[in-house]
């Protein structure tokens, strides 16, 4: 049976099994591997079982689907191949099985059978990446998920609301850059927008600046036109008419 593993840059964030002829990838809660980033569209693509092989489907994503460097659209996969999806990507291994699978997550009520779609949870990720900061730091006991030592400090993030969910981007990098282009870290669409509009430039002393790339699009910061400002927890980022929250997490 083969396999996908799910990363993010280079950090693996589950395996699955590819156990039906077809499995459907995308941002939406009733997609079987749900990738939650504004960067992949709700129904992105889909990986089809072809007789003896495999093959990723693009099914009309905005940003679009690469094999490796290559945008495609009906694609035969070999083995190793890396489908990226923006700042995800997924491996396939066509000799793989996953041991234990992402999370599932049943998509009717208890009783309805045994349908069950497989996705990536945020919020089990970030509970895991919490316990592993826990265990590694100075005065920890091996196994037991706690520690002598301090809490972890918070991050900054961007925080996007998506209908009813929040949606996140980490500044961890040096410069984080907002934008409607493929390469743009946070994704914001709307009229006039450039491909990269604005950045957020990480500077010591754990203090962030954000940066209009210029363009006939405004930058906003709490109502007011900026061009570079200093960032304070709390404020909002307005570009097109999508209110983008700078805050700890």
């Amino acid at each position: 049976m083969a396999k996908v593993k799910l990363l993010f840059g280079n950090d693996a964030q589950g395996e699955f099994n590819l156990d039906k002829p077809e499995l459907t990838i995308g941002r939406s809660r009733d997609c079987d591997i749900q990738v939650d980033n504004l960067g992949v569209s709700r129904h992105h693509c889909s990986l089809v079982q072809d007789g003896d092989n495999w093959k990723i489907v693009d099914k009309g994503s905005n940003n679009g689907t690469f094999l490796g460097t290559e945008r495609v659209d009906d694609q035969i996969l070999k083995n190793g191949d890396r489908i990226v999806l923006g700042k995800f990507s997924l491996v396939f291994d066509a000799f793989g099985y996953a041991q234990e699978e992402g999370e599932k997550k049943q998509t009717g009520p208890g009783g309805m059978g045994s349908e069950m779609t497989m996705f990536v949870d945020p919020e089990a990720i970030k509970q895991m990446q919490q316990k592993m900061a826990s265990e590694s730091a100075p005065g920890a006991q091996p196994g037991t998920g706690t520690s002598t030592a301090p809490a972890p400090i918070k991050r900054m993030v961007l925080a996007v609301q998506q209908g009813p969910r929040e949606v996140t981007c980490a500044l961890v990098k040096e410069e984080t850059t907002i934008g409607k282009g493929i390469e743009a870290d946070l994704p914001v669409r709307g009229l006039l927008v450039r491909s990269l509009q604005a950045k957020v430039v990480r500077l010591d002393g754990g203090q962030f600046r954000l940066v209009n790339l210029g363009g006939w699009r405004k930058v906003s910061v709490n109502g007011r036109a900026v061009s570079d400002h200093m960032l304070q927890a709390g404020d909002v980022i307005s570009i097109a008419g999508t209110p983008i929250t700078f805050k700890k997490l």
